[in-house]
């Protein structure tokens, strides 16, 4: 844990060290969903302090009489000059070891990384809250590698807008620099592309607004100046940003994401939209399905409207209906072309539950056995990408919806008013 004396070393664990340097991975948890993971590179031992700082995210450390403890690890903590501000509910410290999370009986300054391999572990909670297992968060930076080998070199996309602002989704899921997201040093980035051609994608309808909005807010980037936003899509007729639930739930986030208040009209035409029998469907008459009610409620609660709501219930109770035996989730439980659970549904149910408060791991969203989480790293191949359904090839739509999921992470993944963009290359 991070405030625990410093005296002795402890070793973390790990595989042997290989010719030519080696990594360590870092676990940070910052509530009890929301996970970020980062690699860092050494050549000779390190301690978790260094580890920590070579990681690239932002922390605040105290110096005490017994060693160093960590205070804040980006937005979440406590200033230096009052550390343990948050009482009970401080940063912990631990190491994986293969099957559990050990907590370090010193401080990140006297530990010790040696072996390529090892798994750091910071959590801020009470000591004995609950902690993510790591492999969770390793899947997700796995994921991560795998995206980056797909990119491409001359423009900094993946094939087109949609593909890249889903990419862009998955990148800043993990609070990485999109803008040095890039194929070699000298490439076009992916936020180099995602801005040049936002303006027309923009354009395309709410929901397109919408998830750019949430990108680009969620990326920490600029605002093009000839984009719409969700509101730029508003019907003073319909009296709403969309009449169809996926597209609204979608303007409802991205308006939310630029820092706007919850467009009330929009939140209560969404919630009108609600099927009798729980659930939403992306336009009348497709049908309720997982997806659309999974962002119908993340929209919902980012709205501020309470996980008791009986929309927000009902729809629960539809996606905990549609659970299938493995843990996972498909598109549509009564579709004509079966029932099978894929990646991308699944990744939403969680986001959604993410969304909700509720652990995925629980009873309650088990099925036999199964958790929606053990279902997508099934579904995981060697090489870190992920299949839309076991046995199919490795889908780059998949692998994107999986990353924020496994991070934990609900939409919008931040809100903020952003600056025009002053120059586009």
């Amino acid at each position: 844990m991070a405030g625990a004396p410093a005296s002795t070393e402890v070793e973390a664990e790990g595989k042997e060290t290989v010719e030519g340097g080696q990594t360590a991975a870092l676990v940070i948890q910052l509530d009890p969903a929301r996970l970020l993971v980062r690699e860092v590179a050494f050549t000779e031992p390190i301690s978790g302090l260094v580890a920590l700082q070579r990681s690239g995210l932002e922390i605040e450390t105290a110096d005490f009489a017994w060693g160093t403890a960590v205070c804040r690890i980006e937005d979440t903590g406590c200033p230096a000059e009052d550390c343990f501000c948050g009482g009970d509910t401080f940063w912990n410290y631990a190491t994986w070891d293969g099957a559990s999370w050990q907590s370090y009986p010193v401080g990140p300054a006297a530990s010790v990384i040696s072996r390529t391999g090892a798994v750091e572990g910071w959590r801020w909670g009470e000591f004995e809250g609950p902690a993510t297992p790591a492999p969770q968060a390793l899947a997700a930076q796995s994921a991560l590698e795998w995206l980056r080998a797909q990119q491409t070199i001359t423009d900094g996309s993946y094939g087109g807008m949609g593909a890249s602002v889903e990419a862009l989704l998955a990148v800043a899921a993990n609070a990485l620099d999109a803008d040095q997201w890039q194929a070699t040093a000298d490439a076009p980035s992916l936020l180099d592309y995602v801005l040049a051609n936002a303006a027309q994608y923009s354009r395309q309808g709410t929901a397109e607004a919408g998830k750019l909005a949430v990108a680009l807010v969620g990326a920490e980037a600029c605002w093009p100046e000839e984009a719409l936003t969700p509101t730029d899509h508003y019907s003073p007729t319909l009296g709403a940003l969309a009449s169809d639930a996926g597209p609204l739930a979608w303007g409802i986030l991205g308006t939310l994401a630029l820092g706007e208040p919850a467009p009330a009209e929009s939140v209560s035409y969404l919630l009108d939209l609600a099927l009798p029998e729980g659930g939403w469907e992306w336009s009348p008459g497709w049908g309720r399905d997982t997806n659309s009610t999974a962002l119908a409620i993340q929209a919902l609660i980012a709205a501020g409207e309470p996980v008791t709501a009986s929309a927000v219930m009902s729809g629960l109770a539809y996606l905990k209906s549609a659970q299938l035996e493995g843990g996972g989730f498909s598109y549509d439980p009564a579709a004509d072309w079966g029932n099978v659970a894929d990646a991308n549904s699944t990744a939403y149910v969680l986001q959604a539950l993410a969304a909700a408060g509720m652990d995925p791991r629980g009873g309650e969203w088990r099925a036999n056995g199964a958790g929606p989480v053990d279902f997508l790293l099934s579904v995981q191949s060697a090489d870190g990408g992920f299949v839309w359904q076991a046995g199919q090839p490795v889908n780059l739509s998949a692998t994107v919806q999986a990353i924020p999921a496994l991070l934990g992470r609900a939409y919008p993944l931040r809100r903020a008013v952003l600056e025009p963009c002053t120059a586009i290359n």
